[in-house]
């Protein structure tokens, strides 16, 4: 597993909100309203979420079956909607659902 690292321009200049492709890259075909649960593989400190057509998806770190939202939740435990690029240090698994059928990638780094 790679480690993330900003991409650079053919000048050495940063690019916003550039990375490198991972290269251990998941894809998780989701059913609606059907939670998943993925072990984070060893050595992953970074998460890069995507999802196909748009899709809304939730996702909460943890070994658990989590739900799509459908009144509020203000105990701090919902799932976050439509995370990007987040840690991931120390975490063993990460749960997601999604309202719709969709595709989530999910790529891991170092």
């Amino acid at each position: 597993m790679i480690r993330v690292a900003q991409a650079l321009d053919s000048f050495s200049n940063p690019l916003i909100g550039g990375i490198q492709q991972s290269d251990t890259i998941y894809a998780i075909a989701l059913a609606a309203n059907t939670s998943q649960q993925i072990q984070i593989p060893t050595g992953a400190n970074a998460v890069n979420f995507s999802v196909s057509g748009g899709t809304d998806f939730y996702m909460k770190f943890a070994n658990a079956v989590i739900a799509v939202p459908s009144s509020n939740v203000v105990d701090g435990s919902a799932p976050e909607l439509n995370p990007q690029f987040r840690s991931c240090a120390g975490k063993t698994y990460v749960s997601l659902i999604s309202a719709a059928n969709c595709v989530v990638t999910i790529a891991f780094y170092a």
